[in-house]
């Protein structure tokens, strides 16, 4: 059975563990550590968040302002007719003007920003981790690639060996010609799996370096042990990380969005105060006087009970959907589990029980 795709697949996440730490210059081996690191600095993905970010830190400032003064002037009685001609009988009214707001509005928005904040730090550790993730795997495809490259040499390597021996035989008469042209044949395709191998080999560097916006990759090779697979964590253990996971911890920031939501469309239920004072002048008596008005818009509770169920129905389900995901996770959890104990399993019994007699029988048709 073909074992090494599934190999691969298990060690995708472990292979950190493997790396020898080192700081790659222009020819040295690069390691996974050198990779991250550089991706976590220069991967254009990761470096948008910064400005919805600022965005977002321009809204909390919006959302922290109070309700705006409006200062207005009002000429009355004036310009018309008989007694009222001219400005004699005039009224200036010079007046502010303004909102109170009532059940915790200003609250409401500004807990619903550090919502959507806490969200984009969720949705921004779950996008790192899907990048550190893909990166993960395309070092892994660099270095199944250099240990192909490496096969393939030998192979070469071994198919010259052979075209040796057979010229030396074909001149001694003791084998026939054919034998050789075949060998030859075969030595003619090797060297073209081997440029083939090193065409690819380079593709698969410049996909991996492209994490970190370098399309010219400095690091010739890249130096891991794919097959130093450790002893997993216990499976309760690992069951209990689960609350730990970047998925969930996304979704559970959409249920305190989705609350904050709530929270702000119940707040607007109750209705602003509005307020207005300012001082009169009475032209035709020259005297003045205060002036004082207040309102409030009626039926402000009914108009708003459709966001507030609305909004119920949204908390609602995203609650539903963050229990369903920790289902699912520990479905996928325990499946994964069992396959990479299998795939141990394998790699454990290909390094003791399969390759050392292959190398064996090797050694003793050389």
């Amino acid at each position: 059975m073909n074992t090494f795709p599934r190999v691969m697949a298990c060690t995708i996440a472990l292979s950190a563990v493997f790396c020898t730490f080192a700081v790659p210059v222009n020819a040295d081996p690069l390691t996974l550590r050198d990779a991250i690191t550089a991706t976590l600095q220069h991967n254009p993905e990761l470096a948008g968040y910064k400005f919805r970010e600022q965005a977002l830190q321009g809204e909390r400032q919006t959302a922290a302002l109070k309700p705006q003064l409006h200062a207005s002037s009002q000429l009355e009685n004036v310009a018309g007719s008989n007694t009222y001609q001219g400005v004699e009988s005039g009224e200036l009214t010079l007046s502010l003007s303004s909102v109170i707001e009532l059940g915790g509005q200003r609250e409401a928005r500004l807990d619903l920003v550090t919502a959507r904040q806490q969200q984009l730090e969720a949705t921004q550790r779950v996008l790192t981790l899907d990048v550190l993730s893909r990166l993960t795997r395309q070092f892994i495809a660099v270095s199944a690639q250099q240990e192909q490259l490496v096969l393939l040499q030998q192979t070469q390597g071994l198919v010259q060996n052979n075209v040796n021996t057979l010229s030396k035989q074909v001149q001694a008469a003791r084998t026939p010609e054919a034998e050789l042209l075949r060998a030859n044949a075969a030595i003619a395709k090797a060297r073209i799996d081997v440029q083939k191998a090193e065409q690819l080999l380079k593709s698969e560097q410049v996909k991996l370096s492209a994490f970190w916006a370098d399309t010219t990759p400095d690091f010739a090779q890249v130096k891991a042990d794919l097959f130093a697979l450790p002893v997993s964590a216990p499976l309760p253990d690992l069951l209990a990380r689960v609350e730990n996971n970047p998925d969930l911890a996304l979704l559970g920031s959409e249920v305190l969005l989705r609350t904050g939501q709530l929270r702000q469309a119940q707040a607007e239920r109750k209705p602003n105060l509005e307020w207005n004072t300012g001082i009169r002048r009475l032209q035709a008596t020259d005297d003045s006087a205060l002036v004082v008005g207040v309102s409030m818009p009626l039926g402000s509770s009914k108009r708003a009970s459709g966001a507030v169920t609305t909004a119920m129905a949204n908390h609602a389900s995203a609650e539903q959907q963050r229990d369903t995901t920790r289902l699912q996770l520990k479905a996928q959890l325990l499946s994964l589990h069992q396959e990479y104990q299998q795939a141990r399993g394998e790699v454990e019994a290909l390094q003791s029980d399969v390759i050392p007699p292959l190398k064996k029988a090797l050694r003793a048709t050389e």
